[in-house]
């Protein structure tokens, strides 16, 4: 709290004053990114066109916002499943029609339910949230691979042929 009050430019005591807890303070600001997140799928219009184009433009547009929220999607992850996925609710909400609509029409898998390709995707922009943190991967990359992994796991192409041995 010390130091969210000095990066915030106020004392700790006015933190204290909006926000009684560090779990307050954290709930608030997801609730906050979420929105963000929600308004920024919305805009991006998942109704709109071919179904795989719709969700590499949304999931694209969702993670330049959430940029902003590394750190927060890190302290995130260490909760437990049932609570991320109830902040993320509205999102996922926002995202379910363009699921859906993607099985119907045959180009997302439909041999798992619609909430599983949406708590993949969560924990895909986890993971990519988390590696960039690490340092695994590069800011230049991590879009790109975070799209090919999205798009990989829920369309119904057949998977390439591995070439790892």
């Amino acid at each position: 709290m010390v130091e969210i009050a000095g990066q915030a430019g106020v004392v700790r005591a006015t933190i204290y004053m909006h926000f009684p807890t560090r779990d307050a303070l954290i709930d608030a600001v997801t609730t906050k990114a979420i929105a963000d997140a929600t308004t920024v799928i919305e805009q991006a219009e998942p109704e709109r066109g071919d179904p795989v184009e719709a969700l590499q433009r949304v999931i694209s547009a969702a993670w330049q916002t959430l940029s902003r929220y590394h750190s927060l999607v890190t302290i995130n992850t260490r909760r437990p499943y049932h609570e991320i996925r109830d902040h993320h609710g509205p999102a996922l909400a926002a995202l379910q029609p363009l699921i859906e609509r993607g099985q119907h029409a045959g180009a997302f898998r439909a041999d798992v339910p619609a909430s599983w390709h949406l708590a993949m995707l969560l924990a895909l922009i986890h993971t990519a949230s988390g590696e960039l943190r690490n340092g695994t991967i590069a800011q230049d990359n991590v879009e790109s691979a975070l799209l090919a992994s999205v798009i990989g796991a829920v369309h119904t192409a057949s998977p390439a042929p591995c070439t790892n041995g």
